[in-house]
């Protein structure tokens, strides 16, 4: 299947809360597992402390007080419309549960204009407990929301940082974490949601080796189907990220066969 870059056209399904218990995926031995309170879990290049003090300087503050405007914001009316979430059944997988997937919240950019505030109440509204947010800090300057992750663990998400380059995909270690922390979440029955900045190129890169780590028998085409039939045309954007998921199962049990062989080689000693 070519790679597609066909305009958003996002459907939004609404869902009751979810009560059981997904199977184990397979080719993996651990899950990552809920144990720590609301707030901002950073990205391996970033301390603990850091975002701890992060934390503490934005108790008292609004969410509003998270949004970045100038004068220049006043020329392009603000964007009204309910901040929209597509939550991808994950039925298809055997799995009882639901992903979000969605663009970035309170962007600023061209001629979009969304309010923070806004949004983040629509994330509560709709339910969401953990975030994973795939943009770096500097497209969070750009798009003019260069505090969210404070925002977002000041309104008691659990947000997961764990940025890589828009258009591109992420190293095979990166992307398992990914995906042993997202499984993680819905193992605990916590309403999940991904997103980077349009929610179609990383998100839907993601939310596809998600069911390709989920099922042993689905393709990569019919995982990037899926996506584009409950996220748009778009998702999947580049040829990056395309050959990154036909080459995903490949390449995952590889790196398990290594990471497997240098642990042997350390219990020897």
């Amino acid at each position: 299947m070519a790679c597609s870059l066909v305009s958003l056209s996002c459907w939004f399904v609404h869902t009751p809360a979810v009560a059981s218990q997904r199977p184990l995926c397979e080719g993996s031995k651990t899950r990552a597992k809920y144990t720590g309170s609301p707030g901002l879990i950073q990205g391996p290049l970033q301390s603990a402390a850091n975002g701890h003090s992060c934390q503490s300087k934005v108790r008292a503050m609004r969410t509003n007080d998270f949004d970045s405007s100038s004068d220049d914001d006043d020329v392009i009316e603000e964007d009204l419309t309910p901040f929209h979430i597509s939550w991808l059944p994950l039925s298809i997988v055997g799995s009882s549960q639901y992903l979000g997937i969605s663009a970035l919240p309170g962007c600023k950019y061209k001629d979009v204009r969304r309010s923070l505030q806004k949004d983040v109440e629509e994330l509560r509204l709709q339910g969401v407990q953990d975030v994973f947010v795939f943009c770096t800090r500097g497209e969070l300057g750009k798009y003019r929301v260069p505090l969210l992750l404070e925002a977002y663990a000041q309104s008691g998400f659990r947000v997961l940082h764990r940025p890589f380059a828009d258009g591109d995909a992420p190293e095979l270690q990166l992307c398992t974490r990914i995906l042993e922390e997202v499984m993680g979440s819905l193992d605990n029955h916590r309403r999940t949601l991904i997103h980077c900045f349009g929610g179609l190129g990383r998100s839907g890169l993601i939310a596809a080796c998600l069911l390709l780590q989920l099922s042993g028998t689905m393709t990569p085409n019919k995982a990037i189907e899926v996506l584009r039939q409950h996220r748009g045309g778009g998702a999947i954007q580049t040829v990056k990220q395309y050959n990154f998921l036909h080459e995903f199962r490949e390449k995952l049990l590889l790196y398990q066969e290594s990471s497997e062989a240098a642990t042997e080689r350390c219990v020897s000693r």
